[in-house]
């Protein structure tokens, strides 16, 4: 084979590896960036379930409160934890990447509020039996909506650690066929070099 050939080859190699290892490159940047996301949206979404469960459980513990204790303090405490509820809610609904099971369990909750809230109009009318009655009718609705949501945080944890495992075994794999690759162009490269150099000055020498 002449020396051109041989030079030809060996940049038609150096182009082909300079591609390969492109392609992987961008495989495992687009893989990272999809990484990136699960840890970010996805986790998100899975801690806004984490408050809206700490706010329903914190709302029904001074409701209960507030009953059986005639204690104002739990009315604070309940009105506090509704604005914080409220704040966080409207961040969900404007967020274009919540889950609609999330929406869905939002709007249920917001009928469950819808009876607290008159639960506390009767409570300040001064009637706390009438109150007390209307906030027992409250518990199997106020637990459904609680158990609905562990069970939505549960699929989500368990979706979420699925994609967050198939993204890193991913990346990984990547990572070795990467190397693989470019320690094998590197080792063809250098061996087509030493070659090449070597026809060289044999030519010289026959000339």
């Amino acid at each position: 084979m002449s020396q051109r050939k041989w030079i030809l080859l060996w940049v038609s190699l150096c182009i082909l590896s300079i591609s390969i290892i492109g392609i992987f490159i961008f495989q495992l940047k687009g893989t990272n960036d999809r990484l990136e996301i699960i840890q970010g949206e996805q986790l998100d979404s899975y801690e806004v379930i984490e408050d809206i469960m700490y706010y329903n459980i914190e709302r029904a513990n001074a409701i209960r409160g507030l009953l059986a204790y005639d204690d104002r303090h739990f009315l604070e405490m309940y009105y506090s934890m509704s604005r914080q509820a409220k704040t966080l809610k409207q961040s969900v609904v404007a967020d274009p990447n919540t889950p609609s099971s999330v929406l869905d369990l939002l709007e249920r909750d917001a009928i469950w509020e819808t009876e607290a809230d008159r639960v506390l109009d009767i409570y300040e009318d001064g009637d706390l039996t009438k109150a007390t009655a209307v906030a027992e009718t409250m518990t199997e609705q106020r637990q459904t909506i609680l158990e609905d949501l562990r069970s939505l945080k549960q699929m989500q944890y368990k979706d979420i650690h699925q994609e967050l495992l198939a993204a890193e075994n991913q990346i990984s794999f990547l990572i070795q066929i990467l190397f693989t690759i470019t320690f094998l162009l590197i080792a063809i490269i250098a061996i087509l070099s030493f070659l090449l150099f070597r026809i060289k000055p044999q030519h010289e020498t026959i000339e």
